[in-house]
């Protein structure tokens, strides 16, 4: 057996290596705690990266949608254009033939048949323009969508950078450290504050 002052000295061993082992905890403890918060920080730096890329990506499909909307007004002025060149065709081939065999062309059916194909051109030309239009709308609902996406990729990452610059690894790991050392303190004051 182990005389009293050998057993004393091999308990307060141990309690020494607890002391110095918990001293090593909390130095870990506020290693981990410094790394943690660093990775949440570039996490957030990173989610503000993707943030402006969408941002980019939405002003990028905003102008592409204004170019085809540029495209559905020519698109819209060609066809009418076009349908007023057959009509205009159509109508001076009916003069033509009415000419031909002595009509004349503003009255009687060789006059409405003219009055017709007039009216079957604007009504033509409406529902080309009608389409259009309904086309542009849609086409602009889209860009204001794209152009909203835009400002709101923007201002979420500059909230979200904002939010990575207030985090302080450091602080951190000084607050941990603060933290343990009162526990750590503790522990010493039980074991040497008694002493005198």
């Amino acid at each position: 057996m182990n005389n009293p002052h050998q057993q004393q000295a091999r308990i307060n061993d141990l309690k020494n290596a607890s002391i110095a082992l918990s001293v090593g905890g909390s130095v870990t403890s506020a290693i981990g705690n410094y790394y943690a918060v660093l990775g949440q920080r570039d996490q957030l730096k990173a989610q503000a990266l993707s943030m402006d890329f969408e941002a980019q990506v939405a002003e990028f499909n905003a102008n592409l949608i204004e170019q085809q909307v540029a495209r559905a007004r020519d698109s819209a002025k060609n066809q009418i254009g076009i349908s007023n060149m057959r009509y205009g065709e159509e109508r001076a081939a009916a003069r033509a033939n009415a000419a031909a065999r002595g009509v004349k062309v503003q009255s009687g059916s060789a006059g409405e048949r003219e009055r017709a194909t007039e009216l079957m051109k604007q009504i033509d030309a409406m529902t080309i323009q009608a389409n259009s239009e309904e086309r542009i709308a849609s086409l602009e609902q889209g860009k204001a969508n794209q152009e909203s996406a835009a400002i709101i990729g923007r201002e979420s990452s500059r909230n979200i950078r904002s939010t990575a610059r207030s985090i302080s690894p450091a602080v951190t790991y000084l607050t941990t450290e603060i933290g343990n050392a009162g526990r750590v303190a503790n522990m010493f004051y039980d074991r040497f504050g008694g002493r005198r």
